[in-house]
């Protein structure tokens, strides 16, 4: 009986030894930084919606207790959450442009500056 060959190889049938498995964030080190960035920013965000519900409820449960009338809470409600509506809208709009919008400005700026549509041109 023949020995089965030790290590990883390739499940389809080959004998060719597997390589590891390795991130592209290995091969791309400003690409790493940049999403780990992106990464801060959402569990920043996530802190800032957090807080601003934990405050919100404790101010409408202090409502609650204090009679219920005018209900005051609703001011802080507004104003921060505007705040918290533009940090969710920052993080929407920090997107990298796409190859297209990139062409399309760049056309649009040949334009202006009486450029050709081509630069070898």
């Amino acid at each position: 009986m023949s020995q089965p060959p030790q290590g990883p190889h390739d499940p389809v049938g080959g004998s060719f030894p597997l390589q590891p498995y390795r991130p592209h964030t290995e091969l791309d080190p400003e690409m790493r930084e940049r999403a780990l960035q992106r990464l801060q920013q959402r569990k920043e965000f996530a802190q800032h919606l957090s807080v601003y519900l934990i405050v919100m409820t404790l101010l409408t449960a202090i409502w609650l207790v204090t009679g219920r009338g005018y209900y005051w809470p609703v001011w802080p409600m507004m104003g921060w959450g505007v705040g918290v509506a533009i940090h969710a809208t920052t993080l929407r709009l920090d997107r990298e442009p796409t190859e297209a919008q990139i062409a399309e400005e760049a056309a649009r700026l040949r334009r202006r500056l009486g450029r050709p549509d081509h630069p070898e041109d």
